[in-house]
């Protein structure tokens, strides 16, 4: 048979003064120490790698942190000012609403004193601000729209206002209501003395005094139905305006518009005289409305 192999290690620690030391230890103990060593250190390193990898992602995460930080503080800042001009646009705003409120209000009266004026009543009504909105409890964009709306109904008001207003005051320039002339008034509408004989005679008419070619002109706008002679009358213009008046001019010395002319309230159609059955030089007008002459003082002005 073979020799057994020893399976120890011997050690011998000779000292100088001491009797020789003998240690013995097995053989797997060096090689399990240096695997347990090699274990330990692999560890160790795994362990400090891992710290050191934590440590640089948790400096990474404090930097990203930091960033973010400084990040959502400069957007807070912005934030800031940007809350700093809408508070400073939201009083700008008021303001203006009210400056809105207080022109709109202005307009209004001026509407009214327009239709007293025109002798017109308009059926639209609204854009005022005060019919029960507080604007200073909106928010400025609920408040803009709020004031868009009053701006935009208060628009189509006035516009309608307005086309009312041009219609009325078209038809006030039709009425025959402008004293046609100068001068002084020496016979009024109705029953009075006939002045070419005995009695009494309806008077048509007024009859204004003046000297011979004093201007005569359109006591409204409308168009000339008649120009020529009368007989009593003499030279004479009839107007008819369109509107269930008619006026007549009569003892003219020299007609200035022909028949079929359009004229305007104010200009000037004739010159004063004494033509037909005159006793002096005057105008004789009469303002008929739907085919029945009426008292011109109730409708001149």
């Amino acid at each position: 048979m073979g020799r057994k192999k020893d399976s120890k290690i011997c050690i011998m620690i000779i000292p100088h003064t001491e009797k020789v030391r003998r240690l013995t230890i097995p053989r797997w103990l060096p090689k399990a120490s240096i695997i347990s060593l090699s274990a330990v250190l692999i560890i160790t390193f795994l362990i400090f790698n891992n710290i050191y990898s934590s440590r640089t992602n948790l400096e990474k995460e404090y930097d990203n942190r930091v960033s973010e930080i400084n990040y959502l503080e400069e957007e807070n800042r912005k934030k800031e000012i940007e809350l700093s001009k809408l508070k400073s646009q939201n009083k700008e705003l008021y303001a203006k609403a009210n400056e809105v409120e207080d022109k709109l209000i202005e307009i209004e009266k001026l509407q009214r004193q327009l239709e007293k004026i025109a002798g017109l009543k308009s059926s639209s009504r609204g854009g005022r601000i005060g019919n029960g909105i507080n604007l200073e409890a909106l928010e400025p964009i609920n408040e803009i729209q709020v004031l868009k709306e009053v701006l935009d109904n208060k628009e189509k008001e006035l516009q309608i206002f307005i086309d009312d207003l041009e219609k009325r005051f078209e038809y006030l320039e039709t009425v025959p209501d402008l004293w046609p002339t100068r001068g002084r008034l020496t016979s009024v509408f109705g029953n009075r003395r006939n002045p070419f004989g005995r009695g009494f005679r309806f008077h048509h008419g007024i009859d204004i005094a003046n000297s011979t070619g004093a201007d005569i002109w359109a006591a409204g706008k409308g168009e000339v139905v008649f120009s020529g002679y009368k007989a009593g009358l003499g030279r004479t213009i009839i107007i008819d305006h369109g509107n269930g008046y008619k006026t007549v001019y009569g003892h003219n010395s020299k007609l200035l518009v022909d028949k079929g002319k359009a004229v305007e309230k104010g200009q000037i159609i004739s010159k004063m005289g004494s033509t037909g059955r005159s006793t002096g030089s005057h105008l004789h007008f009469e303002i008929h409305k739907n085919g029945k002459a009426i008292d011109p003082l109730t409708v001149l002005k």
